[in-house]
């Protein structure tokens, strides 16, 4: 493992307390809300708002994602670990597939190893699984009412698309602008830009099962935006 730098730490530190108040704050709206695990998934996704103060890719993916895959399959409703159950990951974990979570963790330490060298495009991949499709299901599970494929709506699909495109903005923004960061150069048009990678992300979501939507969908849009080269 990579001698640990203060990016490293800093990195650490903002990564697992702010995954740490996402849970404490499911925890706590989880008797006003019909389903807090949707509030987990939406949230994690601004761990891409600290990815930038690391130095290692080791570091990045290894102690910074990876943990998080067995801690995780431990708190599923089959672990043998009492405690971990009961935890308020284990509340989560239980409110839909058990495996979803673990899934996400996967697909995080995927990406931020694979993808270590271009963070815009990582986070971009992690904010289609985070914001865009979990906006989609929040939306099209209330609101849907035109369905157009089984278990998708227009509303859920528009849903998926305008988060998505938000998320692509507010990233670019935030790495470009605000920081500066000098693995990449800013879209010269960001709303097309954003709005095609929307587009392609809410297409993958329509056609992916639910089952492995926290998997596939970020995988498939990391490779996307390799291959574009962003």
């Amino acid at each position: 493992m990579a001698t640990l730098t203060n990016g490293d730490i800093l990195g650490l530190i903002g990564v697992y307390g702010y995954v740490a108040c996402v849970v404490a704050l499911s925890w706590a709206l989880s008797k006003r809300m019909s389903n807090p695990r949707k509030l987990v998934h939406i949230l994690t996704g601004g761990i891409v708002f600290f990815w930038w103060s690391f130095d290692s890719r080791l570091v990045m993916a290894g102690l910074a994602a990876f943990p998080f895959i067995p801690l995780l399959a431990l708190a599923t409703p089959r672990s043998p670990v009492g405690f971990l159950r009961r935890s308020p990951l284990g509340s989560r974990a239980s409110e839909g597939h058990p495996y979803g979570l673990v899934m996400y963790a996967t697909s995080w330490t995927i990406i931020a190893y694979a993808l270590f060298g271009d963070l815009v495009a990582a986070s971009i991949a992690i904010a289609a699984m985070s914001f865009g499709d979990g906006m989609g299901e929040l939306i099209g599970r209330r609101f849907g009412k035109r369905q157009y494929i089984p278990d998708r709506t227009v509303e859920g699909s528009l849903a998926v698309l305008l988060a998505t495109l938000a998320s692509i903005v507010v990233i670019c923004w935030f790495y470009f602008d605000v920081i500066g960061y000098a693995g990449g150069s800013a879209p010269a048009l960001l709303l097309p830009f954003a709005a095609a990678v929307a587009g392609f992300v809410a297409l993958v979501e329509a056609v992916t099962p639910g089952s492995v939507d926290n998997l596939v969908i970020p995988l498939v849009v990391a490779g996307f935006m390799h291959i574009m080269g962003v």
